[in-house]
């Protein structure tokens, strides 16, 4: 049997500043078969967040309205001091070797997680990148896996958390029930009061 495999974009790159609530794109699901969110948050503000953004997934049995909403999922989102530094210069889209100075002084040096660029000039230009190696103060740089999806200016923000294994980030794969609609609320309103960046994608499966 064929099958027809397709992956969206739901949610952009996006900031919600603490505290508030970012309500994400319906999507109309009630002709597919089978699909799942990907959904990622980071922490974009150098604050301790000790509770985590809370993450709703909400499905709908009725294809317009706002009456048949429930909540699906919830989930919760990364917990931690992060802080942010700068790149030395500007790096194209590709780079995995990427200038940044001083690295250990700079508490890069916690390598092996993921780490987020927030973008400022383009906040839906923002990515998740995983951290490799640093080359030292004397090496005055970083590198990660697969290279940059975008340009990254040297005013991008470069969000870390300095604990081994902690990363700023948290990812979600979400495989939905039989529904007509999903959307997903972001909410920084019981959290501890850290700012976030999220999006959200969609894998559509139907079967033929």
């Amino acid at each position: 049997m064929a099958r027809s495999l397709t992956v969206a974009a739901v949610d952009a790159w996006a900031k919600v500043t603490a505290p508030a609530v970012r309500e994400g794109a319906e999507v109309d699901v009630s002709a597919l078969d089978m699909a799942i969110l990907h959904i990622d948050v980071a922490l974009v503000e150098a604050a301790a967040e000790a509770i985590g953004a809370s993450i709703f997934v909400q499905v709908s049995s009725n294809t317009t309205g706002d009456a048949d909403w429930t909540n699906f999922a919830t989930l919760g989102g990364p917990i931690g001091t992060p802080f942010h530094v700068h790149l030395a210069s500007e790096e194209a889209a590709g780079q995995t070797v990427l200038s940044l100075t001083n690295p250990v002084t700079a508490n890069m040096d916690t390598v092996g997680k993921l780490i987020f660029f927030l973008n400022t000039v383009d906040v839906t230009k923002s990515e998740i990148v995983f951290q490799v190696s640093q080359e030292t103060d004397a090496g005055d740089t970083i590198t990660i896996l697969d290279g940059l999806t975008n340009t990254q200016e040297d005013t991008a923000e470069i969000w870390n958390i300095d604990t081994a294994g902690v990363s700023p980030v948290a990812q979600f794969n979400i495989q939905l029930p039989l529904c007509a609609r999903v959307r997903v609320v972001y909410s920084t309103a019981t959290a501890t009061g850290t700012d976030i960046a999220c999006r959200c994608r969609i894998t559509k499966y139907v079967a033929q």
